[in-house]
C-alpha cells in the first residue's frame, strides 16, 4: 500500500530523532538546494545584512536579528523554542565589542515572535559503520526532501525570536565584526567593510542607462549594421572595453545591488528578505536616489518603458521582500517610506513610463486611490501622451503616464502601427494609446527638466530601456533588437543633448545591464527554404552555420541595399527590412517549448507557450506561433512559459568624470560604490 503523507512525516520525524542520538557517528551534511530555510543564514542564528557586506559610509540601513528552532526536520534540536535572551555586540578592527543598542545610541528594540515553513534541503549520508546507523540511514533515505518533500506537501516548521534596529548608520571606514550570541554559547559573526571613500564630489550629474538584458552578444550581431556601436566606451589600462562581473540573476536585486552596493535576494527591493510573514517590515538600506536627495537636495528622474512599478525604476524608492507589491511601489514614488521612520523622501522631478493600473483608482491602485489626483496635489503636471509631455513646462515636477502596462515598443510604435490598438490607454477608458513617446523622447525630455530645476545641485537619472528583458522573456528576438537600437540612439541623441546644454563634462554617463539571457548568435537562416519544406524535421536544414552561414539582410535605411521607405532617427541603425529571407540563427541558454521560424512576428509580441491545462502550469508550444516554423523541445520546467535569466557577463560603458574607476571585471555592487565616489556621497561623521 502507497504510504500516505502523514506516514511518510512520521517516518522521517522519527529518523530524525534517531539520528540525533548518534549524528556525530554519522556526520552526515545537511546541504540546502533547490530550497533554503532562509538565504546568507546557514546556521539557526541570522544575522541581516549578512556577511561580506560592504557599506557606504553614512548610509542608512536596518539590522536584523533571528534566532531559529526547527521544529521538525534534520535540524531539529528537541527543543521548539527560540532562544529569546541572544546578545548581539559589534566590534571595529578588531577593538573591543559593544552592545549594538550602546554602540548606536538606540534603546534595545522589542522582541519579535513569528514561525515559518519551508521545504528540507538535500541530506547528504556517509556510509553507516554500525547497526543503529544503517537504521537512521534507512529510514532518512526514506524522508521526502527538497522537490520530493515539495511534492507530497511535508513542509519543516520553524519557530522564530527576533528583533530589529532600525535606520542606523556606519561614519568611520574599516572592517566591523558583528556577533549573534544564542543558545548555549553558540555564535553567527558577519563581517562588514565600510569601504574608505573619499568624499570630495566630482561629477554634478550621473545618468544612468540600464539596457535590462544587454549583454555582450546582443550588441554585435553578424552584418546587424554597419554604425550600432556604442558610442561611449571607456577604455582601461590595456585599451579595451570594460566588462563587470556576472549579474544576480533577476531584475529586483540586481537594480538593487546596482543602486545601494548590496545584494539581495530574488524578488527583494531594497532589503534583506527575512523570515517574517510581512513584505514590508525586512531591513533596509538607503538608495543611491534617497542618499543623494538627502545629502545634495538634487534632483532625480525616473524613466522606464515598462510600467513604472516594475523592480528597475521600483528598486530607487521601494523597500519590499515582494517586488510584486505594485501599488505600495507607486506610493513610495511619491511618499517614501511612511511604516517605519526613514529617508525623508520628497519625490522624484520626473517620473516617465507606463502602468496606468496603478495610477487610476480602483483595486489595482494602493488602497483604491487616484494617484494621477495625488501626485497633482503635490504639485506635478500629470501628462498622458508624447504631445503634452512635450509642451509640459521644464520647471515643474511632471508625472507622466503614457499606457497600461508596459509601453508599446519600438518595433510596433514604428514599423507595425497596427499593433497599437490594444485598449491601453492611461485614463483607463479603454482607448488604444497612440501618441506614446520613446525612450529617447523621454530621456531628452527628463534631462530638460532635471537641468532647469537643478542648475546648481545636480541630478540623478536613470534611464531604462525595460523590453529587452520582456522580448527576451517571450523570445521575441526582433523585438528586443529594435528596443537595444532604441537605446543606442537614445544615449547617442543624450550625449548632444548634453553637448547643447553646456553641462557635458560635469555628467557622467553610464550604459549597462541588471542580467542577461544567455543570448547567442550562431549562423543564419534561410526563411524561404525553410518556409517551403513540407517536413518539418528537415525545416531545420535551413539553418546555416560555419563557412554556410550567411550574412543577413538587416540593412539600414539609405543604404546601396536599402529598398524600403522606411526612415527613423537621422544616422540611426534601426534595419530598414525586418523581414528579409535571410535572418538571424539566434537564441537564448534556456528555453521553454516552441516553434521557430526565425522571422519578425508582424501582428504583435509573440507569444511562445500555452498552457494545457485550467487548474496548474504546463506549458507547451503555442500552435498558433511560428506556424511555418518546427517545434523545438524545451529545456525548461513545465510551469515555465517563457525563457529565464542567466549568470552571463554584462558590459559596462561610462564616459564623463570618474570614468576611469569603471574598466576592467568587477562586481555589479561596485557601480553604486563608483557613482557614489564620483558624487561624493559618503560621510565620516553622523549630522548633526
Amino acid at each position: 500500500m502507497a504510504a500516505t503523507k502523514a506516514t511518510v512525516t512520521m517516518v522521517c520525524f522519527r529518523a530524525l530523532s534517531l539520528g540525533l542520538t548518534i549524528w556525530s557517528s554519522l556526520s552526515a551534511v545537511i546541504e540546502a538546494q533547490s530550497f533554503q530555510r532562509l538565504g546568507t543564514c546557514p546556521t539557526l542564528g541570522c544575522v541581516f545584512p549578512p556577511d561580506q557586506t560592504d557599506f557606504l559610509a553614512g548610509q542608512f540601513f536596518d539590522i536584523r536579528l533571528e534566532v531559529h528552532a526547527p521544529v521538525n526536520g534534520s535540524e531539529a534540536t528537541g527543543n521548539p523554542n527560540p532562544d529569546t535572551n541572544f546578545t548581539f555586540t559589534l566590534s571595529k578592527d578588531g577593538g573591543r565589542a559593544q552592545p549594538a543598542a550602546s554602540y548606536f545610541k538606540l534603546a534595545e528594540p522589542a522582541l519579535e515572535r513569528w514561525n515559518f515553513t519551508w521545504y528540507e534541503g538535500n541530506i547528504i549520508l556517509p556510509r553507516p559503520t554500525r547497526g543503529s546507523d544503517f537504521r537512521v540511514v534507512a529510514l532518512l533515505r526514506s524522508c521526502q526532501i527538497d522537490f520530493f518533500a515539495r511534492d507530497a506537501d511535508t513542509p519543516s516548521l520553524v519557530n522564530v525570536a527576533s528583533k530589529a534596529y532600525r535606520r542606523v548608520a556606519l561614519y568611520e571606514a574599516g572592517e566591523y565584526t558583528a556577533t549573534l550570541t544564542y543558545g548555549n554559547g553558540n555564535k553567527t559573526t558577519a563581517s562588514w567593510l565600510v569601504r574608505d571613500l573619499a568624499t570630495a564630489q566630482k561629477a554634478k550629474n550621473i545618468i544612468l542607462f540600464i539596457g535590462d538584458d544587454d549583454e555582450y552578444d546582443q550588441r554585435g550581431p553578424p552584418d546587424r549594421s554597419s554604425d550600432c556601436e556604442w558610442k561611449i566606451p571607456v577604455q582601461d589600462a590595456n585599451g579595451s572595453i570594460p566588462r563587470s562581473g556576472p549579474s544576480d540573476d533577476h531584475s529586483a536585486n540586481s537594480a538593487t545591488a546596482l543602486y545601494s552596493g548590496h545584494k539581495s535576494t530574488v524578488n527583494a527591493l531594497g532589503v534583506y528578505r527575512d523570515s517574517s510573514p510581512s513584505p514590508f517590515d525586512d531591513p533596509k538600506f538607503e538608495s543611491i536616489a534617497e542618499i543623494f536627495q538627502r545629502l545634495t537636495k538634487g534632483g532625480v528622474g525616473i524613466v522606464s518603458t515598462a510600467f513604472v512599478a516594475d523592480a528597475t525604476p521600483a528598486a530607487l524608492t521601494a523597500h519590499t521582500a515582494d517586488r510584486g507589491q505594485y501599488p505600495h511601489v507607486v506610493d513610495t514614488f511619491l511618499n517614501g517610506l511612511t511604516n517605519y521612520t526613514w529617508t525623508n523622501w520628497t519625490g522624484p522631478d520626473v517620473l516617465l513610463g507606463g502602468g496606468a493600473e496603478q495610477f487610476n483608482p480602483g483595486r489595482r491602485s494602493y488602497r483604491g486611490q487616484d494617484y494621477y489626483k495625488l501626485f497633482a496635489d503635490k504639485g506635478y503636471n500629470v501628462v498622458q501622451n508624447n504631445t503634452a509631455l512635450s509642451n509640459t513646462p521644464n520647471n515643474a515636477k511632471t508625472l507622466g503616464i503614457f499606457s497600461t502596462s508596459n509601453m508599446p515598443v519600438w518595433l510596433d510604435r514604428n514599423v507595425y502601427r497596427q499593433n497599437l490598438n490594444t485598449k491601453n490607454s492611461p485614463d483607463g477608458r479603454g482607448g488604444n494609446a497612440t501618441d506614446v513617446p520613446g525612450l529617447k523622447q523621454m530621456t531628452l525630455k527628463a534631462i530638460d527638466i532635471l537641468t532647469a530645476r537643478h542648475s546648481k545641485q545636480g541630478f540623478f537619472l536613470m534611464s531604462e530601456a525595460a523590453s529587452i528583458d520582456k522580448q527576451m522573456h517571450t523570445l521575441d528576438y526582433d523585438r528586443a533588437l529594435g528596443d537595444l537600437l532604441e537605446l543606442d540612439d537614445t544615449v547617442k541623441a543624450t550625449m548632444a543633448k548634453l553637448e547643447q546644454l553646456g553641462n557635458k563634462k560635469e555628467t557622467l554617463v553610464l550604459v549597462t545591464a541588471d542580467h542577461g539571457h544567455g543570448f547567442d548568435v550562431a549562423g543564419s537562416v534561410d526563411t524561404k527554404y525553410l518556409n517551403e519544406q513540407d517536413v518539418e524535421r528537415e525545416k531545420r536544414n535551413a539553418v546555416g552555420t560555419y563557412e554556410e552561414s550567411g550574412l543577413s539582410q538587416y540593412v539600414i535605411p539609405g543604404s546601396p541595399q536599402d529598398t524600403s521607405s522606411l526612415q527613423f532617427s537621422e544616422g540611426s541603425a534601426f534595419p530598414a527590412n525586418w523581414d528579409p529571407r535571410y535572418t538571424l540563427f539566434s537564441g537564448v541558454s534556456a528555453n521553454p517549448d516552441r516553434r521557430e521560424n526565425y522571422q519578425v512576428h508582424k501582428s504583435g509580441p509573440r507569444v511562445p507557450t500555452m498552457n494545457t491545462t485550467a487548474d496548474e502550469d504546463n506549458y507547451v508550444f503555442n500552435y498558433k506561433d511560428a506556424v511555418t516554423g518546427f517545434v523545438s523541445n524545451g529545456t525548461l520546467p513545465l510551469d515555465a512559459a517563457t525563457g529565464v535569466h542567466s549568470l552571463t557577463d554584462v558590459p559596462v560603458f561610462a564616459e564623463g568624470p570618474c570614468q576611469e574607476l569603471f574598466g576592467g571585471v568587477y562586481n555589479n555592487i561596485d557601480i553604486f560604490f563608483n557613482m557614489a565616489a564620483c558624487l561624493g556621497l559618503a560621510r565620516d561623521k553622523a549630522p548633526k
